[in-house]
Formats: structure tokens, C-alpha cells, sequence
């Protein structure tokens, strides 16, 4: 009886322990989630006599929109005074006293904007800026002007953007599962002991491929590859050849619901994506897209045809690599 006696007490300690340490965490947490909309509300509230009222915060839903942006690669020393409107995505923002210095990235090109405290910026618009999460899509109106030194950091280098106005089109999420910075740095880089140097792995890349994509070695991949394909098509196209879009095969029928063509392929169905309308009268063709080996035998009545293509096997194989 003592030994039951002592197990159900013994129990009932453990029971209470729990409870209150799931009691301290519901309240960390509540004090938590209040400590943050707090400091949001602080940060979105515009202060009393806030000469920057109207200039910054999010922007609401506008069907027609009246403003001319200007691409961030023509910012340069020829549009030097002119006020401008960009739209771009926040690389980088570091906020240093009454000053916030942001990085805008548009594709490859980046471009810098201060937002510093005068008399048509107040406090709480460069505290609004500070607090951006990056990746964010913001529009900025500024002012173009020449930079004494070359900012080593961005692709336009003698120029940067002086804000008098910054809203929020997208915002991201504050914790993103990787930083594009981290991402774009090489594998070999050398380390100067100063830095975190930190990497990212490739599972996490892959995992996280739209924020991936967005580096500029990647960017630079794609832009190699549609150079290549231009040239290919200036070349053809010089020599007579026609490009043509031949069918291609998937797994499941078109999102449309159109009819669609079956085939068999390894004891499977696939269907057409599309349909290629060819002509008689055409004598020379060509292609620069991912098409499966069997439709090139359709091709075979015309003279000449040019493809730039990946085939499936007609028989399967132990092996990952196309033929």
C-alpha cells in the first residue's frame, strides 16, 4: 500500500510540474506574439507632426496606376537630377543612426537608396524603412544623384537614390528559409576570418528553388542559355528555316479540358500538350524546345528542319541518363 500510496503521489508531482511548465510557455508565448504587435504598430504608426505622412507605408490595392518606373540599369550619370519612380525587390537594408541605407535589386542590377532624416523624411519613415524584411517588392520615388566614390556593392556604381517616398507592394516573410547573399556567395570563397562565410547546402537550395533562382549566377545560366538559343534562331532564320512547335506528351490531360491525342508509352498513357499545324508548301523547319524522339519521325516529309532537343528512350533502361 505504501508503494501505491507513493507512485500516485509521485504522479500527481509530475502531472502539476507539467501543467505549469505548459502554463509558462502559453504565456511566454502570448507575451511574445503582444511584444510583436507592438513593436509593428510602433513601427507602422506615423508619430505626431510626422512631416513624412502619406509618403511611405503599404500600398493598398489600385486598379489604375499613373506612375512611369524607370528600369534600375538606366540609372546612370544621364538622369542625374531627375526624380524617379523604381520598383524592385530589397536586397539588402542596414539602418545607421538617422540614416537607412537600401539595396534594390532589379534582375542582375542593383542600385542604392539612402533615406535619411530631413526635413521632408522623418524619423518614422527611416524607421519604417529599417524595418522591411528583404525580398520585399517596394516602390520608391527618389532623387537621381551622383555619388562622390563608386559604391562597390551595386552594379550601378555612380549613382544612388536619394527616397522621399517608399511604399510596400509585397512584403515578404521576415524569416526567409535563406539569404540571397549567402546563396550567391562561391563555394571556394576565401575566408578573411572577419566573416560568417556562411553556405548553403543544396538540399536547401533545391527545397527553396524560387528564392535560389533569384542569385546572379543563376540568373547569369539562364541568360547564357537564351543568348545561345538567339543566336541559334538569327542564324536559321537568315538561312531560310522556319521554327516550328511541335507536340509535346504529358502525364495527364491539359488543365483546359480540351480533347487531346493518348499514345502509349512504357505500358503507360500520355497525352499531347499540343498540336503542331504544319504546311506542304514549307520546305525548311526548326525547333529550339524539349520534344520526345518519336515525333521526329513526323518530320521526315520536309526537306530540311533544324531541332535543338532532349529525346526519351523508345526502351527502358537501368541507367538516369537521356539518350
Amino acid at each position: 500500500m505504501v508503494d501505491s500510496k507513493a507512485t500516485e503521489t509521485s504522479e500527481k508531482s509530475e502531472s502539476k510540474k507539467a501543467q505549469k511548465k505548459e502554463a509558462k510557455k502559453a504565456e511566454k508565448a502570448a507575451k511574445k506574439a503582444e511584444h510583436k504587435a507592438h513593436t509593428q504598430n510602433e513601427t507602422l504608426a506615423p508619430e505626431e507632426g510626422d512631416v513624412s505622412v502619406g509618403k511611405y507605408g503599404k500600398l493598398q490595392l489600385q486598379f489604375a496606376v499613373q506612375k512611369k518606373f524607370t528600369y534600375v540599369k538606366d540609372l546612370d550619370k544621364s538622369v542625374s537630377g531627375q526624380v524617379v519612380w523604381v520598383r524592385a525587390r530589397l536586397h539588402t537594408v542596414r539602418a545607421r543612426g538617422k540614416q537607412c541605407f537600401i539595396v534594390l535589386r532589379q534582375r542582375e542590377y542593383t542600385v542604392q537608396v539612402l533615406v535619411n532624416v530631413s526635413e521632408t523624411v522623418s524619423k518614422s519613415m527611416v524607421k519604417f524603412a529599417s524595418n522591411i524584411s528583404k525580398e520585399s517588392i517596394i516602390d520608391v520615388e527618389a532623387k537621381v544623384a551622383q555619388v562622390p566614390s563608386n559604391i562597390a556593392a551595386c552594379t550601378q556604381q555612380d549613382v544612388e537614390l536619394l527616397a522621399s517616398q517608399i511604399w510596400i507592394v509585397s512584403q515578404s516573410s521576415p524569416q526567409l528559409p535563406l539569404q540571397i547573399e549567402d546563396a550567391s556567395r562561391p563555394e571556394k570563397a576565401e575566408d578573411d576570418g572577419d566573416s560568417l562565410n556562411i553556405r548553403v547546402n543544396q538540399d536547401t537550395r533545391l527545397d527553396n528553388r524560387i528564392l535560389d533562382l533569384r542569385t546572379p549566377t543563376n540568373q547569369a545560366i539562364y541568360r547564357l542559355e537564351a543568348g545561345v538559343c538567339r543566336l541559334f534562331r538569327d542564324s536559321l532564320t537568315k538561312k531560310g528555316f522556319v521554327e516550328i512547335h511541335t507536340p509535346k506528351i504529358i502525364s495527364a490531360a491539359s488543365e483546359g479540358g480540351a480533347n487531346v491525342f493518348t499514345v502509349s508509352y512504357f505500358k503507360g498513357k500520355s497525352r499531347f500538350r499540343q498540336q503542331v499545324c504544319e504546311s506542304a508548301r514549307e520546305r525548311v523547319f526548326f525547333q529550339i524546345a524539349d520534344v520526345p524522339g518519336e515525333i521526329t519521325a513526323m518530320l521526315f516529309v520536309l526537306d530540311r528542319y533544324f531541332q535543338d532537343l532532349l529525346t526519351w528512350p523508345k526502351v527502358p533502361n537501368s541507367t538516369n541518363r537521356w539518350r
